[in-house]
């Protein structure tokens, strides 16, 4: 069950896996991107982590106060987009002080239509849709989370971006990992490890 507790961890533990992947980040938007995807993404969770000594009285309203804190502290494109996903969950959330998996399913798959309607794209456009979407499909309770995720991460490398920045380098996209793509399956690896 994902207590308030527990989602506060889970947003730690994405803070420590977003410093580790730092510079991993910023390579791979470097190579198809403008290089600032690590930095943007670890000021974001620096500022997350700030905020989670606060006592909050709900699950929708820790949510939101993650969304609007990634919209003001996250540069780039990924603040609007991760923002707006943080806000929409907190809306399914709701008053409610803990999540089972179902609802923690739903609230994500609120964050991800928020993600597509706000970026305007679809999965197969190497974006951080294409771990966002497959992923809530495929996902069932007790899996092993971090090979699903990894192995939609690795799918990304393949394909051609048709949206965002990267659709700029057209098929010299090919090739490299979305660094949108990994900074989703470490917020979203962190979050399923608490819902157990």
């Amino acid at each position: 069950m994902l207590t308030i507790d527990r989602m506060k961890q889970a947003l730690r533990d994405a803070q420590v896996g977003i410093e580790e992947q730092k510079d991993t980040l910023t390579d791979l938007d470097r190579a198809i991107g403008d290089g600032d995807h690590g930095i943007n993404m670890s000021r974001g969770f620096d500022a997350v982590s700030t905020i989670l000594d606060e006592d909050y009285d709900s699950l929708g309203a820790l949510s939101k106060k993650v969304g609007m804190t990634l919209m003001s502290k996250v540069g780039g494109a990924a603040g609007p987009l991760y923002g707006s996903a943080f806000v929409k969950m907190a809306t399914k959330f709701g008053d409610a002080t803990e999540a089972d998996f179902g609802l923690l399913k739903e609230a994500l798959q609120e964050g991800s239509n928020s993600i597509k309607a706000r970026g305007k794209s679809e999965v197969g456009q190497k974006t951080m849709v294409d771990v966002w979407d497959p992923f809530l499909e495929q996902v069932q309770q007790g899996e092993d989370y971090k090979q699903k995720l990894d192995e939609l991460v690795q799918k990304t490398e393949d394909m051609v971006a048709t949206k965002g920045r990267a659709s700029y380098f057209g098929e010299n996209s090919r090739g490299t990992v979305d660094p949108g793509a990994l900074s989703s399956s470490i917020l979203l690896a962190a979050i399923m490890k608490e819902v157990d």
